[in-house]
């Protein structure tokens, strides 16, 4: 591949970077002072829905031909666990799904800038460079973790049991659904963290000549924005025409399709980032739906779990995404590890080492693509054996949870 040999960005290059952060600003900025408003308007409706089915309970333990309406049950059906699961399921949703948001944008930014700050820091040196990027990053994290224990007064209302991992794991294996759930967040995130690890290996030893970092900036710039504008705007618009599984599988064809375009241009005489930016784009949207689409069928299975072994496990369920990404991550990193040793090719970036062979090279260039298809491909099909939480059978489980709380 050629190597580019270049002194810092372009204007058109700066450009590109000033375009699509506005794209973001423009976007995001409204999404994000809806959110108040949203979340305002979803309590009302979670209040009213509550009364109403308090009302509809108190109406069945109240004989109106004998006794006058009893509001004492009324106020008691309305406090009643089972009307309670339900909006704490929706706000275990939503706040899962903030969640995720919020970790993909600090993500985003943080492999924007750290190559930029790190040649700032050492100027020009990365080994002294990194020392003090995590120096400063350690710093941020501590005060910001302390600001947050001094400044949340949040008190808890109610007694909640701690829940054991062996209680964890327990709870997981008797839900199958969310067995199958769990195993594909794994396959996906392992490989797309594969991809996104080797990625800074590509651009110093494959692609972007002495100032490969500048590419490397600019290619996750944009693949961030791609990524937070896909669960922001992407994702809805899809929902407005098809149905989470329907998206599901359109997310894991545009994964593979940018892995196969991927694979493409790595092997041939491309010298152009933005010439990634194709695979690019189909990578990092479908990566980002994907986020979203999991934690949906993660809640389903709460649902499933509760008609099944008669117990909800919001908590342990949920709590089990953070687990396995992490161990996603884990699993992507040993992989990296292997190909880079495999491949002969240097942990450092320093210009020093970036000495490689034909042959590291290909090894690079196949781990960050092939493996990452079949990873997709095997969890896709292990998903649609697995998974039979479509929308007609989560109506039957609501309707047969309704009838047994009855």
């Amino acid at each position: 591949m050629k190597k580019l040999d270049r002194k810092g960005f372009t204007l058109i290059e700066l450009l590109a970077v000033i375009v699509i952060l506005a794209i973001i600003m423009v976007i995001a900025v409204p999404q994000i002072l809806n959110v108040i408003e949203n979340s305002r308007s979803s309590a009302w409706k979670s209040n009213v829905k509550m009364i109403a089915d308090g009302i509809e309970l108190g109406k069945a333990t109240s004989d109106f031909s004998t006794e006058k309406f009893d509001i004492n049950k009324v106020c008691t059906a309305a406090s009643d666990t089972s009307i309670n699961s339900n909006l704490a399921k929706v706000a275990d949703i939503s706040s899962d799904d903030t969640e995720v948001t919020c970790a993909g944008a600090g993500s985003a930014i943080v492999t924007v800038i750290t190559m930029q700050c790190v040649y700032l820091l050492g100027n020009g040196n990365e080994y002294t460079g990194f020392k003090w990027f995590a120096l400063i990053i350690s710093i941020l994290f501590f005060v910001s973790i302390l600001i947050t224990c001094v400044n949340i007064k949040e008190k808890s209302t109610v007694n909640v049991e701690s829940v054991s991992v062996k209680q964890m794991f327990k709870a997981l294996v008797q839900n199958d659904q969310a067995v199958a759930v769990v195993v594909t967040i794994v396959l996906i995130n392992a490989s797309v963290y594969i991809t996104s690890n080797l990625v800074i290996y590509f651009f110093k030893y494959d692609f972007g000549g002495a100032d490969w970092y500048n590419g490397y900036t600019l290619f996750n710039t944009f693949g961030g924005a791609v990524q937070i504008l896909s669960m922001m705007v992407l994702f809805p618009l899809l929902r407005k025409f098809m149905n989470t599984m329907k998206i599901f599988y359109v997310s894991f064809a545009m994964a593979i399709t940018g892995y196969i375009v991927l694979l493409i241009l790595v092997f041939t005489s491309m010298s152009s980032v933005f010439v990634l930016f194709i695979p690019a784009f189909f990578i990092f949207a479908a990566n980002g739906m994907l986020l979203v689409l999991t934690t949906i069928f993660l809640a389903n299975t709460v649902d499933y779990g509760e008609l099944k072994n008669n117990r909800r496990d919001e908590s342990v369920i949920f709590s089990m995404q953070t687990f396995v990404v992490k161990l996603a991550s884990g699993v992507a990193a040993l992989v990296v590890s292997i190909c880079l040793s495999l491949s002969h090719l240097s942990s450092n970036t320093d210009a020093d080492a970036a000495v490689t062979t034909g042959g590291s090279v290909a090894g690079l260039r196949m781990t960050m693509t092939v493996i990452p298809i079949i990873g997709l491909i095997i969890a896709l099909i292990y998903f649609h054996k697995k998974y039979i939480l479509t929308d007609k059978k989560m109506e039957e489980i609501t309707k047969g949870i309704k009838e047994r709380r009855n």
